[in-house]
């Protein structure tokens, strides 16, 4: 067969179309699982945020609970509260230190702090060299204004912090309040324990003063690392490597999230991990920050790749038997009986008249035999005819 010839010929078009089909319907269904694989993968991921701001929630609801609890009992001690009347800070001091060493231990409870009526911190407990300013923070705004205890999230100079007020009274007189609080990294150890989901709290520069930033991270002994995001200063993270994790941040897209949400995987350290975040509000429902949550689906995405694969090359074998026997069943039926007919019509044309054209099928090719039969027959008689002059 010529190059012309092949270019022309039924059976390479219409094995060309069977492989096109083939090839097409192994592309979809690749497609199709890719995408499917995609979807669970963002689908589980957001679920996964979701847990993260509901176990978040929860252990909020429940240190809080810890924290006035502590206070309650705490404010049992009749003893402290007149060392307290009697302004003696150093006396004071040595007379709770052992309770907040045994609370942060215990409990978590990382500050204790005793205010005035004013408002003027009298003696901060886990920093007892610093006293005298002045708070004005929400909880114990609160907390003054109603004399009832008062709680919630707020922002220090350089950090989140987990903080219950409660009046501090004698004999029905109000001394002063007591302050009970624990540190965000806290939370963060909590959420991960409670998850298996690495955490990375995030604010807005905004809301902090770059100047105490830095101060209490160089007398703390950590890193400066304030520029190491433009807008948004990374405060606690439970994953090791607080530069890389900053490096994966997209900070616009975290400031500005409104409830949880996926944004995306990432690799850490060799491993897969689905990245999403939810905002982190103070008592009064500011947004200062955000939450990011790092969950590891390397094992996730590991079991689905494989069971990616092992479908692909299941489609792909199927496609590769569905056109063997695509292209034997087109050259039985369809190729062979054209090449039979084509061979018979040029002994036709050569005046070999004399074999017969059978076939028993009732389709197109089977109309065609009758056709070329008919013309047979008719080319013999004409030649019969003509021979007889």
């Amino acid at each position: 067969m010529t190059t012309e010839e092949n270019k022309g010929s039924i059976r390479n078009r219409l094995l060309t179309g069977v492989l096109v089909i083939e090839v097409v319907i192994t592309v979809l269904f690749a497609t199709i699982l890719v995408v499917s694989f995609r979807l669970n993968l963002k689908a589980d991921a957001q679920k996964a945020v979701e847990r993260t701001r509901g176990v978040f929630d929860i252990i909020l609801k429940n240190d809080t609970n810890m924290l006035s609890a502590a206070i309650d009992s705490f404010a049992t001690n009749d003893a402290v509260k007149q060392i307290y009347r009697d302004r003696d800070r150093e006396k004071l001091f040595g007379a709770v230190y052992e309770l907040y060493k045994s609370n942060k231990e215990h409990h978590g409870i990382t500050q204790f702090q005793f205010i005035d009526r004013d408002g003027t911190c009298f003696l901060l407990v886990h920093r007892k060299e610093q006293f005298g300013y002045t708070i004005t923070r929400p909880t114990f705004v609160q907390a003054r204004a109603s004399m009832s205890s008062s709680s919630g999230i707020e922002l220090g100079k350089t950090t989140f912090a987990l903080r219950v007020v409660s009046p501090y009274m004698l004999s029905g007189n109000v001394l002063g309040f007591v302050e009970f609080g624990e540190g965000i990294e806290h939370f963060n150890a909590l959420v991960k324990g409670e998850t298996g989901v690495d955490v990375a709290v995030l604010l807005d520069k905004k809301q902090l003063k770059e100047a105490d930033y830095r101060a209490t991270r160089k007398d703390a002994g950590q890193p400066d690392d304030w520029d190491d995001l433009k807008g948004a200063v990374l405060v606690s993270t439970t994953l090791a490597d607080r530069k890389f994790v900053a490096d994966q941040i997209s900070e616009a897209e975290v400031l500005g999230v409104s409830g949880p949400v996926f944004l995306g995987t990432t690799r850490i350290s060799g491993r897969t991990f689905a990245k999403g975040a939810f905002p982190l509000k103070d008592s009064t429902g500011k947004q200062l920050g955000a939450v990011v949550a790092f969950s590891d689906l390397t094992e996730q995405t590991g079991n689905e790749r494989t069971a990616l694969i092992s479908l692909l090359v299941t489609a792909f074998l199927v496609f590769g038997i569905s056109f063997y026997f695509a292209v034997r069943y087109l050259q039985a039926e369809v190729i062979d009986p054209l090449v039979d007919l084509s061979a018979q019509a040029i002994e036709i044309s050569m005046g070999n008249v004399e074999k017969k054209l059978e076939t028993d099928r009732d389709d197109e090719i089977g109309r065609l035999v009758r056709s070329f039969e008919r013309m047979r027959l008719s080319l013999k008689k004409s030649l019969s005819m003509f021979a007889k002059k």
